[in-house]
């Protein structure tokens, strides 16, 4: 039941989905934990974490294309995030705001049960930052493709590919797509997402 006590978490993007919602509530219910998760629409994600603050919101989650952004607004970074140069989960200790990245776990433990020596990361936002973050720990091989060299992508046949922007590529390579909708991005939404629910309430999810 839902009362002054329920504590609040959500998350942040300029285009929300039901994925957080779904896992989370049911996470909630399921080991008794009085809270609720919601996602909303930001504009402007500086007003949104104002508002955290001031509603007493226990952490929420970042998406795109807030990642980069909202490391000005919080008060203290994780290790791994400070490294990693982007952001997507947030707890909110008494008005003190620590951000963590838990998009480089998913990435790890999607990584772990393939054979990958070297890897095309598209894009170079946040989430890319994560992939890059990853590569780096566990000694896997990178280049990163931009609108700079975005056409070089064709031509490399036979070689991974990591999607790590918004949009859909259409290559006859293997493509590892990080969107949340596609089969590899749920895998990995998944394993961050078990990550995010123990910093958010201390409870480990095998």
């Amino acid at each position: 039941m839902i009362n002054k006590e329920t504590k609040i978490y959500c998350s942040f993007s300029s285009s929300p989905g039901n994925n957080g919602c779904k896992f989370f509530n049911k996470e909630f219910e399921y080991r008794n934990v009085n809270a609720i998760y919601k996602s909303f629409y930001s504009d402007d994600i500086k007003k949104s974490i104002e508002a955290v603050k001031s509603l007493g919101i226990k952490g929420f989650a970042l998406s795109m294309p807030f990642k980069i952004e909202a490391l000005d607004y919080v008060d203290g970074v994780e290790y791994s995030a400070r490294n990693i140069g982007s952001i997507n989960t947030v707890v909110n200790n008494d008005g003190y705001l620590r951000g963590y990245n838990t998009d480089w776990i998913g990435v790890k433990k999607y990584f772990e049960s393939r054979d990958f020596n070297f890897i095309y990361i598209i894009g170079n936002g946040g989430f890319s930052k994560a992939v890059q973050y990853t590569c780096k720990a566990m000694d896997i091989g990178f280049d990163i493709i931009t609108r700079r060299n975005w056409k070089s992508m064709f031509n490399l046949n036979g070689k991974v590919l990591f999607n790590a922007t918004p949009v859909n590529i259409e290559t006859d390579n293997l493509v590892v797509d990080g969107r949340p909708h596609t089969e590899s991005g749920k895998e990995i939404a998944l394993y961050q997402a078990k990550e995010q629910f123990k910093i958010y309430t201390g409870v480990k999810i095998d």
